[in-house]
């Protein structure tokens, strides 16, 4: 065996049977069609599924709003050149011209090249409906929706970069499009951030279009905070330093700070005193940083550390004092009164303390004592004063606590009317004794004839009389009414007094 792979004619034998298998198999794998038949001579077919179909127009100046994307090719022609057709593929094209035409309706034949010519081309459908609008352009400016933002942040205005995206397509298409809108889901953000989204294009009943704008994404910055407010800080010094000097002044370096917490907890927090401030070792001049303590509820404050320059001098500082100053109420429920029973009409004396310069200067406008009576309910309570001005001046009764009573707010409005009652009274009775008493017309008729000249005689008597001055409209007009009663009781009376007398005749 091994002399036959010696000889040459063996070799070459064995490599034309391989090359002959090889075609062979090749060919008839490829042939579905073919029961049978010797490549190169016997005729099959192969079909071609989802070519893509070109359209060729003028791209500038209008648009193709309608046509087919593929159709179906089938070729048929020798085993051969089916063979060849898959190598020469890429040269293939099945395309319709519109180059030339004008906007509207087209019913073109589908055109193919690039196929070898001794084969059988059959493109379905033949004939194909395509559509050119005229092309127009338009700029829309890009909106923000955000989703699903969290509880108690705060999103400030988006940034979009770029601001607006150009559409160019056909006249109609343009007019449907109502607005540019890119969406940005806020879940689980709880600081600012930059994301690029996709920007959707929609109609004015809000549904999304198939239509591509340019760019088709943009850059949005979303900056995010948590809800904040601006409050005060104060420090509460003593007298003098641990060196026996006099504090004439301290400035706190910013003097407020940036609370981050929700509405309901800002409501309540009206100012932060530092308190861990360790006066006893200043022996003079000091600056020192302090650290802002964040108040109870709060997420953080803004800064988080302030400076803090103490002015002494030798000998004790100078004070003032503001007779009748005025107590803020803040957080008061609805419908309540805040009495604050040691306090005459709800004012103190503030005390200042500080350099005789700086606490001249000041006036009582630049200074504010407050009391946050927030969540508190009818009854008696213990409020803290909170009192805040300008930096350099001590406060020495801030922090103090004070009694409060708050009570129900209709109580003030009905004490009035109780009060006014009482002057009423003698008017009221005699209407009602006058009216209510069954008896009260009756009695004249069963006196003796004699009671009535005796109260004749007692009228004439006080005739005369002139009446008291004028306190009040009001009590005037009650003698009045009794006046022109009793004259019904006269008139009344007169005939029985007549038959009376003639009688005794």
């Amino acid at each position: 065996m091994d002399k036959l792979f010696n000889k040459g004619w063996f070799i070459k034998l064995i490599s034309i049977l391989i090359a002959v298998m090889l075609f062979l198999m090749v060919n008839v794998g490829n042939q579905p069609n073919q029961a049978g038949g010797i490549p190169g001579i016997t005729d099959g077919s192969r079909v071609l599924e989802d070519v893509p179909l070109n359209v060729y127009y003028d791209e500038e100046n209008y648009v193709l709003t309608e046509a087919p994307e593929t159709v179906q090719v089938t070729m048929r022609g020798p085993q051969n050149v089916l063979t060849l057709s898959q190598i020469t593929s890429g040269q293939q094209e099945v395309y319709v011209d519109l180059e030339g035409m004008e906007s509207g309706s087209h019913y073109e034949r589908v055109q193919h090249r690039g196929f070898p010519s001794d084969l059988n081309i059959s493109i379905a459908p033949m004939t194909v409906s395509l559509t050119l609008e005229e092309r127009a352009t338009a700029s829309f400016p890009v909106e923000v929706n955000l989703e699903n933002v969290e509880e108690g942040m705060d999103a400030g205005e988006p940034v979009v970069e770029p601001s607006s995206v150009a559409v160019s397509a056909g006249g109609e298409t343009v007019e449907e499009i109502d607005s540019a809108q890119v969406t940005i889901d806020m879940a689980g953000r709880t600081e600012g951030f930059t994301e690029t989204a996709d920007v959707v294009l929609y109609d004015e009943s809000g549904n999304a279009l198939d239509i591509a704008p340019d760019p088709g994404e943009v850059e949005v910055r979303i900056p995010l905070d948590s809800p904040h407010a601006e409050v005060p800080l104060q420090v509460n010094p003593p007298d003098e330093t641990g060196g026996g000097r006099a504090i004439s002044s301290v400035t706190l370096i910013p003097d407020t700070a940036a609370v981050y917490a929700t509405p309901e907890v800002l409501e309540g927090i009206s100012a932060i005193e530092i308190e861990d401030v360790n006066w006893s070792e200043m022996d003079g001049d000091t600056t020192i940083d302090l650290e802002v303590p964040v108040p109870e509820g709060a997420d953080r404050v803004e800064p988080e550390s302030v400076t803090m320059e103490v002015n002494t001098e030798n000998g004790e500082a100078s004070e003032r004092e503001f007779s009748g100053f005025p107590i803020e109420v803040q957080g008061l429920a609805s419908g309540l009164n805040a009495e604050f029973p040691t306090l005459e009409n709800n004012q103190f004396t503030l005390e200042l303390r500080g350099e005789e310069q700086t606490i001249e200067a000041v006036s009582r406008s630049d200074i504010r004592a407050v009391v946050n009576l927030s969540g508190l309910n009818a009854g008696e309570h213990q409020a803290a004063l909170q009192i805040t001005g300008p930096s350099g001046i001590q406060f020495p009764q801030n922090g103090m606590e004070l009694p409060v009573e708050l009570t129900d707010g209709t109580r003030p409005a009905d004490e009035p009317e109780e009060e006014n009652e009482p002057e009423d009274e003698p008017e009221n009775e005699t209407e009602i004794e006058n009216e209510n008493e069954p008896g009260s017309e009756p009695e004249p008729e069963n006196e003796p004839a004699e009671e009535p000249q005796q109260n004749e005689e007692e009228e004439n008597n006080e005739e005369p009389t002139e009446p008291e001055p004028q306190e009040n409209e009001e009590n005037n007009e009650g003698p009045e009414e009794e006046d022109a009663d009793e004259p019904d009781f006269e008139n009344d009376n007169e005939p029985e007094e007549d038959n009376n007398n003639e009688e005794s005749a």
